[in-house]
């Protein structure tokens, strides 16, 4: 699991917020509101990212901007109320791809997709590493006994990445 050090404790004021949360209320509506698991967008060279698992019911509260993310010492910089969802080392690392702009992960595993060999720790850099190596032919995995990860250049084309949707 990874640190935070929170540069500022205030809400989040980023136009991308509302997209979230709108892409979280749809995820709930099609599976269920209590649905669980964390989205999250890249501006720039930092990310928009949920902190609170129940994806349906987020408000602008539930988001925190990682403004860098030092792999080696495993340390979050963040802005925002609380703390960044425990998946963010696997988002951040993700993101090296520069055409991944949009991430969903959901903790349902959805039949007929490629699914990664080694279940590993939720939060880990591991299982960023194991997404990683699927996610370079595909653009919706399942992670080994944990959910499936969708991404896109943009939230509503990871959202169409997801067989169900």
């Amino acid at each position: 699991m990874f640190q935070t050090f929170f540069l500022g404790k205030e809400n989040v004021n980023n136009p991308l917020a509302r997209e979230i949360i709108s892409i979280g209320k749809e995820i709930g509506k099609i599976f269920s509101n209590s649905i669980v698991g964390n989205i999250s967008v890249r501006y720039g060279k930092r990310i928009l990212i949920t902190t609170y698992d129940e994806i349906a019911s987020l408000t602008e509260d539930n988001l925190a901007e990682v403004v860098d993310y030092d792999v080696v010492r495993n340390i979050a910089f963040v802005i925002g109320k609380e703390e960044p969802s425990n998946e963010t080392a696997m988002h951040w690392l993700i993101y090296r791809r520069e055409d991944i702009n949009a991430i969903i992960h959901i903790h349902k595993l959805l039949s007929g997709l490629p699914t990664t060999e080694e279940e590993k720790p939720p939060g880990s850099l591991e299982i960023a590493m194991e997404s990683l190596k699927l996610l370079k032919n595909n653009n919706c995995i399942n992670l080994k006994n944990h959910g499936c990860i969708a991404i896109g250049e943009n939230l509503r084309k990871a959202m169409e990445a997801i067989p169900c949707l």
